[in-house]
């Protein structure tokens, strides 16, 4: 995963998370913002942080510079990760959000999860189809073992 592909995760994320207008921006030249959304009536610059260790004051800096820049009300900054002391004191003093433990993959792989395990539930609580929840539930379990790697090859 790069980072550019990490933006266009952390899109998806806020489309999903009830924000519209959610575009990413230029690759270089874009001021600190990443993501450009609107939200309630206000407008959002978004700096994404793909890191193997925790984000620090410079992400806040550069999301509070591209506000700025962008016209925007708010700010946030989107990791992988967690964030330092210093960056948490730094956001709350310019109202910035942090969002933390964003991956790459949370939304298509939690929801087919959910629905094709209480898929494989249902049926085996009802007691027909018993040889379809078996070969759900098997399926459930390769897709576990492959969200498994995944993760681990992101975590790298």
């Amino acid at each position: 995963m790069n980072g550019r592909n990490y933006e266009k995760a952390v899109a998806r994320y806020l489309r999903n998370h009830g924000y519209h207008r959610v575009r990413v921006t230029k690759g270089s030249g874009d001021f600190g913002v990443d993501v450009l959304a609107r939200r309630f009536g206000h407008r959002y610059a978004v700096q994404c942080k793909y890191y193997s260790r925790p984000v620090g004051v410079s992400a806040v800096q550069q999301v509070v510079a591209g506000m700025a820049y962008y016209d925007c009300d708010r700010g946030i900054v989107v990791t992988n990760t967690t964030f330092t002391r210093q960056a948490r004191e730094l956001a709350e003093m310019n109202g910035v959000d942090l969002i933390s433990r964003v991956g790459p993959y949370n939304g298509f792989f939690r929801c087919f999860w959910l629905i094709m395990t209480t898929a494989a539930l249902v049926c085996a609580a009802v007691g027909i189809y018993r040889y379809y929840a078996l070969a759900i539930a098997a399926l459930m379990l390769i897709l576990g073992i492959f969200i498994l790697y995944l993760r681990s090859k992101v975590d790298r």
